[in-house]
């Protein structure tokens, strides 16, 4: 008698069981693939953000560290490089209008490293002092509008944007 209560007390898995678990885990697990799959696509955004970020950070200064005009007194009618300037010779911020690279260079023309799929691009206006986020149509005021914008290899732009003034 003894041997006959053992087998009916010991507990185990049957194919039953096992076949349930495998069906389970079978319909569980293409979901959890595809949200790590996701998440793991997700997570170099913060990075190409910070990139962008930085690439537009730095073209900004670049701008900024120049005179607000070649001319004294009176500003330049016409916006963009002077003839026969490169990059390497940018004197003053209007000069960086209409700057367009892909992929972005330093001030002496050089491809920066890591930069590649993304492009910069600069406009600079004049602006009114009582409506500084309208580009004047023509004539020239005491106020430039800089926007620096950066797309990444997935089309996101990243703008930076300021007003300078001649004073």
């Amino acid at each position: 008698m003894k041997l006959s209560r053992l087998y009916r007390d010991q507990r185990g898995v049957t194919l039953i069981d096992l076949i349930l678990v495998i069906i389970i885990v079978a319909i569980a697990i293409p979901p959890m693939v595809g949200v790590f799959i996701t998440n793991t696509r997700n997570s170099t955004f913060g990075v190409t953000m910070a990139r962008a970020n930085h690439l537009a950070s730095n073209l900004f200064e670049e701008i900024r560290s120049k005179r607000w005009d070649e001319n004294v007194g009176a500003a330049s009618a016409t916006l963009g490089p002077e003839t026969g300037e490169n990059r390497a010779t940018y004197d003053d911020v209007d000069d960086f209008h209409g700057l367009n690279e892909t992929p972005p260079r330093d001030s002496q023309g050089v491809a920066m490293s890591g930069s590649t799929g993304f492009g910069q691009q600069v406009s600079v206006c004049y602006v009114a002092g009582t409506a500084l986020d309208t580009c004047l149509g023509s004539g020239t005021s005491n106020y430039k509008r800089i926007t620096v914008t950066v797309t990444d290899p997935q089309g996101r732009i990243t703008p930076l944007v300021t007003v300078i003034s001649s004073f």
